[in-house]
């Protein structure tokens, strides 16, 4: 890595990252499920570097005066919040030492985050990447969330819910056992092993629903057993993945799993899709999750993406201060 610098991102570097960002990107078509967002599309890259600039502290590898790599991330601009986001579009270097050039961008890049306390760092990185996906597993990061795609052409035909169910539109009387749903699935993710903790304002989740409650461009479904709901899914264009519709909630009652319910609720969605004119429809889950992880690739979801995650020790901001090498000397 000799000539290599390592130097904070400007604006004068937008063209040429731009380009790096699609020529890192040309090689994965043959890995790239339907309906993922074309990133060795130049255009695509130019507009995908022009919106994160100025969302967060940004480094480049500079070599000779010439970009090599770069690395950014997007920060929480809330008070008290720590998370730092480095997204698809927010990262790329040339093919020759790959894994050197990450490591050095995000040495630079983690000591900025950490200084401005953003410890909680997450990096989306392709699935079929798994060069890239090995370099920051050594950089101390894990598999967080995992996003799968599905074609909505040669599926099998699954049978329909199962006796005494049925599926329907959801209507505004349902939002309150909608909500119901909604908060047992996030009280499952506190318990082992994902132990995630449950969102403390929920009011996102409800907004959501009631927004699609009036959508004509959403799908929210309903399954409904003795007038009582045992699921319900919801499902919208994806706003980042070209000819592709995303599952954004789907939930099954505990009471209810294993029957059928989930798998017809999902049937339902690519036969939407598929209406619509999308090529495929995805979903994302927790790659520590037992279940959904079970179940998302039981229905054909090819990982596309994962969401890597590395919590830093807070207390590296403070505990180097009260180190006393004294008793050593």
């Amino acid at each position: 890595m000799r000539n290599l610098e390592i130097v904070p991102f400007e604006g004068g570097f937008a063209e040429r990252a731009a380009l790096l960002l699609a020529e890192s990107h040309a090689d994965g078509g043959a890995g790239r499920p339907a309906g993922v967002l074309d990133l060795a599309d130049p255009d695509v890259a130019r507009r995908l570097v022009a919106e994160w600039q100025g969302s967060g502290p940004g480094v480049a590898a500079v070599r000779d005066g010439r970009l090599t790599g770069f690395m950014a991330a997007t920060v929480s601009r809330l008070p008290g919040e720590q998370w730092a986001r480095i997204r698809l579009p927010q990262y790329a270097c040339g093919r020759h030492e790959r894994r050197a050039t990450w490591r050095s961008l995000y040495g630079a890049l983690s000591g900025r985050l950490a200084g401005i306390g953003a410890y909680d760092h997450a990096v989306e990185v392709p699935a079929y990447d798994r060069e890239t996906v090995s370099c920051f597993f050594e950089l101390g990061f894990g598999i967080d969330q995992v996003r799968g795609f599905c074609p909505v052409t040669g599926q099998e035909a699954p049978a329909g819910p199962p006796r005494g169910t049925r599926l329907r539109a959801a209507r505004a009387d349902d939002l309150a056992p909608m909500f119901e749903l909604a908060v047992e699935l996030q009280r499952f993710h506190t318990a082992a092993p994902v132990l995630r903790p449950a969102l403390s304002d929920l009011r996102p989740i409800r907004e959501a629903l009631s927004a699609a409650l009036t959508d004509a461009a959403q799908l929210l479904l309903v399954a409904e057993e003795d007038g009582r709901l045992t699921g319900l899914v919801q499902a919208a264009a994806d706003a980042r993945h070209s000819g592709a519709a995303t599952i954004g909630l789907a939930v099954v009652a505990a009471s209810s799993r294993s029957t059928g319910v989930g798998t017809a609720l999902v049937a339902a969605v690519g036969e939407w899709a598929a209406g619509r004119g999308f090529d495929a429809y995805g979903a994302e889950w927790s790659s520590a999750n037992p279940v959904s992880d079970a179940f998302w690739r039981g229905r054909g979801m090819v990982p596309a993406r994962f969401k890597l995650r590395r919590l830093i020790d807070s207390r590296v901001a403070w505990a180097e201060e009260r180190l006393d090498y004294g008793h050593f000397g």
